[in-house]
Parts: C-alpha cells; sequence; structure tokens
C-alpha cells in the first residue's frame, strides 16, 4: 500500500513537472526577447542573496560554536566544536569572496567595506573566547571575551540581515520588470494551470488519506503501550476519571485493580531485560482473558498493570482479583531451560458516589497493592479509608510530596547543638553538629523524626544530605572568613549518601567551590550505616579522609558488632549513644558499657563524645571518666544556625563541684 501511494505520488508529480515544463516553454517563447539579460540578472541576484545568507548562517553557527563550548564539561566533545567553530571561520569567508566575485553595486559595496571592518574587529574576541573555553580559564574572563565577540556579531548579523534585504529588493525589481511581460501570455497559460491545479488536488487528496492514516497510527500509539499492547498509564487515567464522573452522576460502582508481579526484577536482572519483556507480553495475554469486552487492562508502568472494571461491585472486583491470583499461580513462564513461578499483588478501590478524585483513587489503590505486597505478596488487599495501613502508607505519600517541594523550592533551614570539650585547649576550633529543620506552611519548624523515616523509605535521605552540605559548606566558607575562631562543623550522613556513587565527588566539588577546608568537616555516620555494608562504608571514609575530612561513628553503642569491626573502620571520633549515657549515675551496667566504650576508643587512638547530656552532674561524671567531648541540653539547645555567633558558643564544660 505504501509503495503503491509512493509510486502514485511520484507519477503525479512528474505529470505535473512536465506540464510546468511546458508552461516554461511557452513564457521562453513569449519572453525571448528580454529573457537572457532576466535570466543573468535573477540568477546573479539570487547567488548573492545565497551568499549573504551562507555568510549569515556561518556567524550564528560560530556564535553557537562557542556557546556550546562554554557549556559542554566533556574535553573531547570541546574540541570537536572547536573544530567546527574554525570550520565556520572558512565557511564565512567563501561566501564572501563568492559574493565579492559576481561584482557589488554602491549600497553593495557600502556594506561589504562596513562588513570587513567589523569582521576584523570581532576576529580577536572570537579566537580569544575558543582559546579561554579550551583552556578552561575563569568562568568571569570568559564571559566578558563572550560578551565583546558577541556584541560584535550582533552588529554583523544586523549588516548581513540589511544585505539580505537588499539582495531580496534587488530580485523584487528583477521581478517587477518581468511581470508586466508574463501578463501578456497569461491567457495562453490558463489551460496548462487548470490542468496542474486538478492533478494537484488529486495527488494532495491522496496525501491527506495517506496522513490521516499516519495519525490515526500516532494516536494509538500516545494511548497504548508499545511493548504489550495495551492501554497506557495516561490513557487508563482518563478513563477512570470518566467512571468517577460516571459513579458520581449516576450513582454507578465501578472497581479498580492495581496489579504488582512479585519477584519481576529477580527474573529481570537474572535473565535479562528481553526476557522480562517476553514475560510481560505473556502475561498481558494472560490478563486480557480476565476483563469484559468494555473494561479496561492497562500497563502502568515497569510490571505494574491496572484493571478498571465498569457497572462492577466490589464483591465480584475481589473474585475477579482472586481468580487472576490462581491464573498467576497456575501460570509457569519458562525461558530457556528456566522455569520461574509467579506471583501477584493487587491492591482493589471501589469506585462509587464517594469517590472524589482520580489522584486519591489511584493512591489508594496503589497502597493497598504495596500493603499487600509487604504482607507476604500473592495477596488481594482492598483499599477501606479506614484501614491504618493505608492512612500510614497515605501519609507517608504525602511525606514524599512534601519533601520533594521541600528541596525544590528550599524549604528546609538548619539547626546547630555545640560539642563541648572536656578540657579546654588553647586555640582549639569551636565544634557543632549541623541539624537539619524543615520549615512547614505556616512557617513552623517541623523536626526530622517527623519526616525522616518516609525519606529513608523512600530515597530522599541522599537528596536531602546534598541540601545539607551544599548550604553547611556555604555558611562555614562565609563564617571561617570573618577572623575569628574558627569552625568545625559535623554533618550527619545516610546510609544511602554512604552507598551512593557520586556522592563523593559531590562533596568535594562543593569543598573546591567554596574554598571550605577538609580539616574543618566531620562527617556523622551511624553504627547501624557503617554494619549494613562495612566495606562500601570502609572505601567511603578512606577516600574523603584522604581528603582531610574527618569521620565519627554517631550511636556507637546502639548495635551488637561494634567491637568486631572498629579496629578497621578509619573514623576519628566515636559517638557514644545517648540511651547508655542517660543513667550512667544511677546504672552501673550502663557506667561500666560507657567506661569500657571510652577506654577503647583512647586505645584504639579516636576521640570521644558523649551526647544526650542533660545534666551538670552528668557532664561531670564523663569529664571524671575522660570522655573527650560532651553535647546536650546541659551546655546547649538546638538553635537556627543563621542565628549563629561566637559569644553564643560555650568554651568551657560547667562541672559539679
Amino acid at each position: 500500500m505504501k509503495d503503491n501511494i509512493r509510486l502514485l505520488v511520484t507519477f503525479g508529480f512528474l505529470a505535473v513537472l512536465a506540464l510546468m515544463c511546458s508552461l516554461a516553454a511557452i513564457s521562453l517563447l513569449q519572453l525571448q526577447s528580454i529573457n537572457a539579460s532576466m535570466g543573468k540578472l535573477v540568477e546573479v541576484t539570487n547567488v548573492k542573496t545565497a551568499a549573504a545568507n551562507d555568510m549569515r548562517d556561518a556567524i550564528r553557527l560560530r556564535a553557537d560554536s562557542v556557546k556550546s563550548m562554554q557549556l559542554t564539561k566533556d574535553i573531547f566533545k570541546r574540541d570537536a566544536e572547536h573544530q567546527r567553530f574554525i570550520n565556520h571561520a572558512g565557511k564565512y569567508r567563501i561566501a564572501r569572496e563568492k559574493l565579492v566575485s559576481l561584482g557589488l553595486d554602491e549600497k553593495e559595496a557600502t556594506i561589504n567595506r562596513q562588513l570587513q571592518q567589523l569582521t576584523r574587529a570581532s576576529q580577536p574576541y572570537n579566537d580569544n573566547a575558543s582559546e579561554l573555553l579550551m583552556s578552561e580559564a575563569p568562568e568571569e574572563e570568559i564571559n566578558t571575551v563572550i560578551e565583546q565577540a558577541a556584541r560584535l556579531q550582533g552588529l554583523i548579523l544586523d549588516k548581513l540581515e540589511e544585505l539580505v534585504q537588499l539582495e531580496q529588493q534587488n530580485t523584487q525589481a528583477a521581478l517587477t520588470v518581468s511581470r508586466e511581460h508574463f501578463t501578456r501570455t497569461r491567457q495562453l497559460l490558463f489551460a496548462l494551470t487548470g490542468m496542474a491545479l486538478l492533478l494537484s488536488l488529486l495527488i494532495a487528496r491522496t496525501v491527506i488519506k495517506h496522513v490521516s492514516a499516519k495519525n490515526r497510527q500516532l494516536a494509538y500509539q500516545a494511548s497504548h503501550d508499545a511493548l504489550t499492547g495495551l492501554i497506557n498509564r495516561r490513557e487508563f487515567e482518563c478513563r477512570v476519571e470518566r467512571a468517577i464522573k460516571n459513579a458520581n452522576a449516576q450513582a454507578a460502582t465501578h472497581a479498580l485493580l492495581y496489579l504488582d508481579l512479585d519477584q519481576f526484577k529477580i527474573i529481570n536482572d537474572t535473565c535479562g531485560h528481553a526476557t522480562g519483556d517476553e514475560l510481560l507480553q505473556q502475561l498481558a495475554q494472560l490478563l486480557l482473558g480476565s476483563v469484559r469486552h468494555r473494561d479496561t487492562l492497562s500497563r502502568l508502568g515497569g510490571d505494574e498493570f491496572g484493571m478498571l472494571f465498569e457497572n462492577c461491585p466490589l464483591d465480584k472486583a475481589v473474585e475477579i482479583a482472586n481468580n487472576l491470583l490462581k491464573a498467576i499461580e497456575d501460570f509457569n513462564f519458562t525461558w530457556g531451560d528456566t522455569t520461574f513461578t509467579l506471583g501477584l499483588s493487587i491492591g482493589v478501590v471501589p469506585i462509587d458516589r464517594s469517590t472524589t478524585d482520580i489522584a486519591s483513587t489511584m493512591n489508594a489503590a496503589d497502597s493497598a497493592c504495596y500493603i499487600a505486597k509487604k504482607s507476604g505478596r500473592n495477596q488481594v488487599q482492598i483499599a477501606h479509608m479506614g484501614d491504618r495501613r493505608l492512612q500510614e502508607r497515605h501519609g507517608e505519600m504525602q511525606w514524599v510530596s512534601r519533601l520533594n517541594r521541600a528541596l525544590e523550592e528550599d524549604q528546609f533551614t538548619l539547626y546547630f547543638q555545640p560539642i563541648i570539650p572536656c578540657a579546654s585547649k588553647p586555640g582549639h576550633d569551636t565544634n557543632m553538629e549541623i541539624l537539619v529543620r524543615l520549615i512547614d506552611d505556616d512557617g513552623s519548624i517541623i523536626a526530622p523524626g517527623s519526616f525522616l523515616p518516609a525519606a529513608e523509605k523512600y530515597n530522599l535521605t541522599s537528596s536531602i544530605d546534598r541540601w545539607v552540605i551544599e548550604h553547611t559548606m556555604s555558611w562555614l566558607a562565609a563564617t571561617n572568613n570573618t577572623g575569628n575562631r574558627p569552625v568545625t562543623v559535623a554533618i550527619n550522613l545516610s546510609g544511602q549518601s554512604i552507598s551512593s556513587p557520586d556522592m563523593q565527588k559531590f562533596i568535594i566539588d562543593q569543598m573546591e567551590k567554596t574554598g571550605v577546608s577538609a580539616k574543618h568537616i566531620i562527617f556523622e555516620v551511624t553504627e547501624t550505616t557503617v554494619m549494613a555494608n562495612i566495606a562500601a562504608a570502609t572505601s567511603f571514609m578512606l577516600t574523603l579522609r584522604g581528603c582531610g575530612c574527618r569521620f565519627s561513628l554517631d550511636d556507637f553503642g546502639s548495635g551488637l558488632s561494634s567491637f568486631t569491626y572498629l579496629k578497621k573502620l578509619p573514623v576519628d571520633f566515636m559517638k557514644i549513644d545517648g540511651t547508655v549515657i542517660r543513667d550512667i549515675l544511677s546504672d552501673p551496667v550502663d557506667y561500666a558499657i560507657v567506661k569500657s566504650i571510652n577506654e577503647l576508643g583512647h586505645l584504639l587512638g579516636k576521640e570521644t563524645i558523649a551526647e544526650f547530656v542533660d545534666t551538670h552532674e552528668l557532664g561531670d561524671e564523663l569529664r571524671q571518666m575522660g570522655v573527650n567531648h560532651v553535647q546536650g541540653y546541659a551546655y546547649a539547645q538546638p538553635r537556627p544556625l543563621n542565628n549563629y555567633t561566637h559569644s553564643q558558643t560555650p568554651h568551657l564544660v560547667l562541672v559539679s563541684s
């Protein structure tokens, strides 16, 4: 079909071309007396116009090359762009020489002289800009040169635009002269023009028909999943929205099923993406057998599917969901010599008059599916709005949205709490721990205990850590340049940050960007985080310690494996967990634990920090025990970092007599 259309279109255009050639022949016979001179004039004018356009394009492309070299960080891409920068200059020179070789009238010659002057003036800036970019000079110096080059290039483009307009005017003048001659031949051309028009309409009809078919194909692709051929998420949500409106208007009852394939990632990672694709295609065909003609089955993304059952009560939808579990349980997927058994977690949500909007409906279905998966997989979970687990999941998802917005809109703020040395040393730094808080929409401050659990569950802690690191280092750079006693900050890092492959580079880049000395930075990692992946944590710490940063092992004493691995961990401080600090005055066991940890830390060459020190009596006991630093409400509560002054921070521990 496509070849026939192509053949028809080709034949039609050839026929039109033949008619137009006949038309041109008649015109040539009628205009023979003036055609030679007019043709030459138009040809020269067109060539001049093309040359002027080539000059203008070369200047624009040359400017684009400078911008590309400025934006790219890849040295090979920058080198290739620099070569294109040089080539554009050659194209400009060739086009200008062609223009001059055709002969210039007075106006053209004037513009050409002005262009030569501007080109000579801009050349040093362009060359200087490219050299600075290739040598990775300071950005401020590059921007200054580029601004000068851009200003002169703008003037050159204005002159080239003037030249193009002049050539177009010359072309128009030539056409005006010839127009009166064509008027005399108009009647002779009507017949052939009419035939050409008729044939063109026929071709246009064929092309429109073909384009309409193509548009229908594109519309299908926009609403269907390319892999399975099922409705995609966008179209599925449109149908769910229509079902919600129908339920509200006509008191109808529908049902939405949210399906998540259990253990799909294992198959995908074990056998490859081709295997995963084949599994999804087979699963789609299996699920299609469970829907009626008026129902909808959709692939929502990855291994997630959605089903919309219209005019279907909840009990019937649950029955269908259980049948699906049985069908998946009986289905064996074979790839090569390996056979896999599958499971399915299904969330079911009714759509009735109480349903308000698509967002809450999809979230409820997703949350119910999540609960089914967490409850043991291969289960059906109905979304009851009073379900505590559903409400917890909904609350977590609200936190995810809130935290993402806080990251985008810079709605976090930093607090600090001093870390006090038990023995005052001349010239020692002021030490403090940096703490993060969330600013609520009403201006109130939200403690991290409210939002960090959701951030950890949904992989947002690394992004929050980046925010804290960036803003802390900016503050530290400004504070340590005031001439007062230097400040050393302790920044908490999450397990996600320790495992992030590019976090080390981000930290090093921030230190280089702000000029902060690594000796003023301590990173705190919890004992639990380190023990979860000791190899990755050790590599992370060794890399940054090589740059001069220090590390503190937080919450030490809360885990079970501390003493086994402590000798191998490259940490500088041990922060003794507050749960064993609080009761050492009344509990001999806690006292012995803290004393043992402190002595062990000193034997290993590490300084110790006691946290949650809430009374001076407790601080006095810790000082006598030999603990190096204390931190807690007895000395200072967390305060906004923006309000910090050097005089606010206690320099000595106040101990009881």
